[in-house]
């Protein structure tokens, strides 16, 4: 299949550091699975926001949403045409994610896996299974 960016992904994918914008091309351009952008850089109103309903644990500035270009992306699963919270969708697009992160060399954290110990999801009390950033050494 081919799928394309929507106007609003493409916005958020604008504020994208350059190497999460190539990780999130070439997933797209896998067809495999269709997703959304939901957050890139996100200013201070919208980071107090995020901390305030609990989808963030890092006040402002702190976030990586926070710089510009963002070093953190939220995409979230397109299934039938509807945007998809649900665990599984979400694993497999991480999945996808992480192995073109890894192929281009782009050392990136999932919130699925804080710790990158190998063990998604059960040893970890915030899921953030939407979040992928940038590992900065």
């Amino acid at each position: 299949m081919n799928f394309r960016f929507g106007t609003v992904s493409l916005e958020r994918f604008h504020t994208l550091d350059s190497r999460l914008q190539l990780v999130a091309e070439k997933v797209l351009a896998l067809g495999v699975l269709d997703f959304a952008i939901i957050w890139g850089h996100r200013n201070k109103e919208e980071q107090d926001k995020a901390l305030l309903e609990g989808k963030s644990r890092v006040p402002w500035p702190k976030g990586k949403h926070n710089s510009y270009p963002s070093k953190a992306m939220d995409l979230g699963p397109f299934i039938n045409g509807e945007l998809s919270w649900n665990k599984l969708h979400c694993c497999v697009l991480a999945g996808l994610v992480l192995t073109i992160a890894k192929q281009e060399g782009v050392k990136v954290r999932w919130g699925g896996n804080w710790d990158m110990d190998g063990e998604p999801i059960t040893d970890q009390d915030f899921q953030d299974l939407v979040h992928f950033e940038l590992v900065e050494e």
